[in-house]
């Protein structure tokens, strides 16, 4: 038996922590007992109840902030100045933390420590305090995609993350990003796992039902509302098609400021074409409300919209770069495209044009998806590695 304390960034249920929850379930195949450090009460605290996994509320913090680059000499000193200032106060603050997360684990009686995403350091501080085996799940670009630069440079965060015991990096993408000063036995490639095999099929056999020709042809762009995720490119190359085809509508699907993209669809005249659905907690209504799915993110660390799109059945359009292009298989799950919305509107006529056509790319895209992407496949690729981890760390002590 490992007991495995789980640090998370966050509370809400995006990406990454949906991908832990997939792993906490599947680690109860293998005699892993989890516990989970969270900073504050929400969506993630109401999951982990649900499933009677352990947490502990500690407010830690990032070492990653919002960073303004200015032309104009003293603009700039004012913003790196600020930046500084509170990645200081980050930096006070995980260090007062640390006595009582470390005191937390060992209450917890923790043989093994494991960072869910790369933006806290807090896994690898009191791991070395505490002498544990640690490991780190890279999962995002941090810079390309979310536009964050580190506290104290990049060569300071590299060091703290080659530390580790073990990196997972959820692309080659990703992985070919964190290898500098990593050493290769460590640093490991797997994919998340979106659905267990029983959930997989149960899909297949729901969307199948849905099938109709009758309604309008519809694609769906899920994620959080940024600017990097290309909303806005969707919208644009919708509205090069609606004069061909009047009924096409686009479902933008996710939490953020919609007030500019709602200004964008009036000046395009598309209004009676885009739906906003805000968040919702359960993205298969919207996979499984449209034709195919959209990925406009060119930077996306390996994409479990993606994924999550094609165990629905759905072929996928996305942007041809990082992850995205290793998962689609062009023409034939989905489609990619480089360049901007008139590239990614070509795409998209594609599908309404050959409607039978692209539910056979999401057939195969759901084959692909079940094989590769399962909840089992994925939780015992990192079972064995933190198995190898716990094992080597007690060999040395």
């Amino acid at each position: 038996m490992i007991k495995v304390a789980f640090f998370t960034h966050y509370t809400s249920l995006y990406g990454a922590n949906r991908s832990l929850l997939n792993l906490i379930d599947g680690l109860k195949l293998h005699n892993i007992v989890p516990f989970v450090i969270v900073p504050s009460e929400g969506d993630i605290t109401d999951a982990l109840k649900t499933r009677n996994v352990e947490f502990a509320i500690i407010p830690i913090q990032w070492w990653v902030g919002k960073r303004k680059f200015k032309i104009n000499y003293f603009s700039n000193l004012y913003e790196n100045t600020k930046h500084f200032r509170h990645g200081f106060k980050r930096l006070y603050k995980n260090l007062k933390v640390l006595p009582s997360l470390a005191n937390q684990l060992r209450e917890w009686n923790i043989d093994l420590v494991y960072t869910n995403a790369s933006v806290i350091p807090q896994g690898a501080l009191v791991s070395r305090r505490l002498n544990l085996p640690h490991i780190w799940h890279l999962r995002e670009f941090i810079d390309l995609d979310y536009n964050f630069h580190h506290d104290w440079g990049k060569a300071i965060f590299n060091y703290f993350v080659s530390q580790a015991d073990a990196q997972i990096a959820i692309s080659k993408a990703i992985h070919s990003y964190f290898t500098k000063g990593i050493s290769p036995a460590r640093m490991h490639l797997v994919y998340n796992g979106i659905a267990s095999l029983e959930e997989f099929d149960r899909l297949y056999q729901q969307q199948s039902s849905l099938t109709s020709d009758d309604k309008p042809y519809t694609f769906a762009l899920v994620g959080i509302i940024h600017p990097n995720k290309g909303q806005e490119t969707a919208i644009r190359a919708l509205s090069l098609l609606v004069n061909t085809y009047p009924k096409i509508r686009l479902l933008i699907v996710g939490k953020g400021e919609i007030t500019p993209l709602k200004k964008l669809t009036d000046e395009l005249g598309i209004l009676n074409q885009i739906e906003f659905w805000g968040h919702i907690d359960d993205p298969y209504k919207a996979y499984l409300a449209s034709d195919a799915v959209l990925m406009c993110s060119k930077n996306e660390g390996m994409g479990r919209v993606t994924v999550e799109a094609m165990s629905a059945c759905r072929p996928v359009i996305g942007y041809d770069n990082a992850g995205t292009s290793e998962i689609i298989k062009h023409e034939y799950t989905g489609l990619l495209y480089k360049g901007e919305h008139e590239a990614l509107a070509t795409c998209m006529r594609r599908f309404i044009d050959n409607p039978d056509w692209a539910r056979k790319l999401g057939d195969n895209a759901w084959h692909i998806a079940r094989n590769d992407y399962s909840i089992e496949t994925y939780s015992k690729k990192i079972y064995e590695i933190m198995l190898s981890v716990v094992k080597t760390k007690s060999a040395i002590a």
